[in-house]
C-alpha cells in the first residue's frame, strides 16, 4: 500500500472519564470485526487498551482544577500489523517508566494492584511513549500473526461448592460487578469457590485484582479458590503476572473440583 493511500481505521476523542472506556472497546470490536482481526489481537489490544485509558483517567488528570480532559484514540491498519495511538493533554506522565512488578512473590505479599501497564507491555509487540506539543502520546503495535461493557455471572452450588462462571469481559468496566458478586457468596458463608472461565473473552488488571483479594480473603478463612477453563488470551495475562504460579488453575470442572 503507498504511504499516501489511506489506511483502514478510526479516531475518536472521549472525556477523560474511566466510563468512556468501554466507548473505546466498543468501536475497536466493531473495526476489528470488519477487518477480520485474529481474535488473539483483538483480545490483547482490548486489555491494552483497558489498562491505559483507565490509567489515563485515574492518574493522568488527578488534581486537575475544574476537572475536564480529552483523550483521543486512533487505529491503522497496515497490512503485518494494527497501531492505536493514545494522545491526552494530561500531566507529563510516561506509564513505560514504571518498574515492573515482581509476579515471583507469593499471594501473601502480592500488592493487589500495579499490574496494569506491566501487561501492556508484554502483550504488544512494541510500545512507545512521547510528550509533544503538552501532550501525552503513547504508540501501541500488535502484529497480525495466526492467531462496552459486558460481563454476565452465573452462580450454582454444588454440595458446599459454589461455582461463579463469568461471560465476556473482566475489565475495569465490569470487575465491581465480579466483586459485587463474590462479596455476596463470601458473606452467604461460602468458602469454597471454583470460577469458570470457559466464556470469559478476556481479563485486565481490574479482574486481577478481584481475584487476588478473593484469594486472599479465601485463605485467611481456611477456604479454597480455584478457576478452570481460561482461554489462550486469559493465561497469558496469568502467566505474565505470576499468577499462574500462585492461584490453583485447572483444566476441566471436573479437575477443579476434584478432593474439595
Amino acid at each position: 500500500m503507498p504511504e499516501d493511500e489511506m489506511r483502514p481505521g478510526f479516531r475518536m476523542t472521549i472525556g477523560a472519564d474511566r466510563t468512556e472506556v468501554a466507548r473505546v472497546t466498543a468501536a475497536f470490536a466493531e473495526f476489528a470485526d470488519a477487518h477480520a482481526l485474529p481474535a488473539a489481537v483483538r483480545r490483547s489490544m482490548n486489555v491494552a487498551l483497558d489498562e491505559l485509558l483507565t490509567n489515563t483517567s485515574v492518574y493522568g488528570f488527578a488534581g486537575r482544577e475544574g476537572g475536564g480532559g480529552e483523550v483521543t484514540v486512533e487505529a491503522e491498519l497496515f497490512t503485518d500489523r494494527v497501531s492505536v495511538t493514545i494522545t491526552d493533554d494530561g500531566r507529563p506522565f510516561d506509564p513505560f517508566a514504571v518498574a515492573a512488578p515482581d509476579t515471583a512473590l507469593p499471594v501473601e505479599e502480592r500488592q493487589i494492584g500495579g499490574f496494569g501497564i506491566h501487561l501492556v507491555r508484554r502483550m504488544m509487540d512494541a510500545v512507545s511513549y512521547h510528550r509533544r506539543a503538552d501532550r501525552n502520546i503513547v504508540v501501541l503495535t500488535k502484529l497480525l500473526r495466526d492467531g462496552g461493557r459486558f460481563m454476565e455471572i452465573t452462580t450454582r452450588t454444588q454440595q458446599d461448592v459454589t461455582l461463579v462462571a463469568f461471560a465476556g469481559n473482566l475489565d475495569s468496566n465490569t470487575s465491581p460487578d465480579a466483586q459485587q458478586a463474590i462479596d455476596g457468596i463470601l458473606a452467604g458463608g461460602g468458602r469454597k469457590l471454583v470460577v469458570d472461565f470457559t466464556a470469559l473473552d478476556y481479563i485486565s488488571s481490574a479482574g486481577l485484582r478481584v481475584l487476588l483479594g478473593t484469594a486472599k480473603r479465601l485463605r485467611g478463612a481456611g477456604g479454597a479458590l480455584r478457576l478452570f477453563g481460561l482461554n489462550e488470551t486469559v493465561r497469558e495475562v496469568f502467566q505474565i503476572s505470576g499468577f499462574s504460579t500462585i492461584l490453583a488453575v485447572f483444566a476441566t470442572e471436573a479437575d477443579a473440583l476434584e478432593g474439595l
